[in-house]
């Protein structure tokens, strides 16, 4: 095997504080973990014998594992952090949107509208990831009591329509009982149900229609579904469907319900899902 000699001025290791020796190891664990030196050749720079490098290189990967931080624990106790400043913005701005701070000409509003707009679609998307995050540690908040889930669908999917005053949003159900018992968090339910119109109405323009239908077909269950059905749009954000899908399967796990569908189909996209009753 060739060898080479380098040289190092004595003033530049005490500067780095290292002894020739600590150097060649630095440099053995460095050109290995790159992959540029075989194991046999790195130990021998090294100087140790290959069970010492093993230990060195064993400790070197707990230091790096310990120096990476926990994403989904940052985003799970960050969550104030990150919305604070995102709801200051959209707060000053529909004030100033509203001419309270004074009068407001056409394009300043054309700029404040979309200021609020963005910044409301970045909050959303700060609340998914940290949904995501909670999720995944299983640190999910919920309440669970037993109620009607009928009134909270209902409620769940007039509130979609407020928000969305452009997709035409029509509501059929096709159940026969009075009410439907059901051990949920509302909260959460009306989540599931915003999310998974949001999903749909992404795949079509603001002149696209949703039928949410809601049904028994069995005795111990709740069939519910979603078409969205229009002009399509272009290029689907990843990243919005991808997060919806999560938290919304998610969600209806913890609820004994099941995401049977959730996908684009030729009009928009169909989806369904189940709930338990009783």
């Amino acid at each position: 095997m060739d060898t080479i000699s380098l040289e190092l001025p004595a003033d530049l290791l005490d500067i780095a504080r290292l002894t020739p020796d600590e150097l060649k190891t630095e440099l053995a664990l460095m050109l290995y973990q790159q992959e540029r030196i075989p194991y046999a050749q790195a130990a021998a720079l090294a100087g140790n014998a290959e069970g010492q490098f093993d230990r060195l290189l064993q400790d070197r990967e707990s230091q790096s594992a310990s120096d990476k931080i926990d994403l989904d624990e940052f985003l799970s106790w960050a969550s104030h952090d990150l919305k604070t400043p995102l709801n200051a913005i959209i707060g000053f701005s529909k004030v100033v949107l509203k001419g309270i701070d004074g009068p407001v000409n056409e394009m300043q509003v054309t700029d404040l509208t979309s200021v609020h707009a963005n910044g409301q679609r970045m909050l959303a998307l700060v609340s998914n990831l940290v949904d995501m995050a909670r999720i995944n540690r299983g640190e999910t908040k919920t309440n669970f009591e037993t109620g009607d889930v009928l009134p909270v669908i209902e409620e769940a999917a007039a509130r979609w329509k407020a928000q969305n005053p452009a997709k035409e949003l029509v509501t059929v159900s096709l159940v026969s009982s009075p009410a439907l018992p059901l051990h949920m968090d509302a909260t959460r339910m009306r989540q599931i149900i915003s999310n998974l119109l949001t999903y749909a109405a992404l795949y079509i323009e603001d002149q696209g229609q949703l039928t949410f239908t809601f049904e028994e077909e069995e005795a111990a269950q709740l069939n519910l579904s979603i078409k969205s059905a229009g002009a399509k749009t272009r290029g689907v954000s990843k990243m919005d469907i991808t997060m919806l899908n999560f938290i919304s399967r998610a969600l209806l796990e913890l609820h004994g319900g099941k995401l049977l569908q959730c996908q684009e189909s030729e009009q928009g996209a169909n989806i369904r899902f189940t709930l338990p009753k009783g």
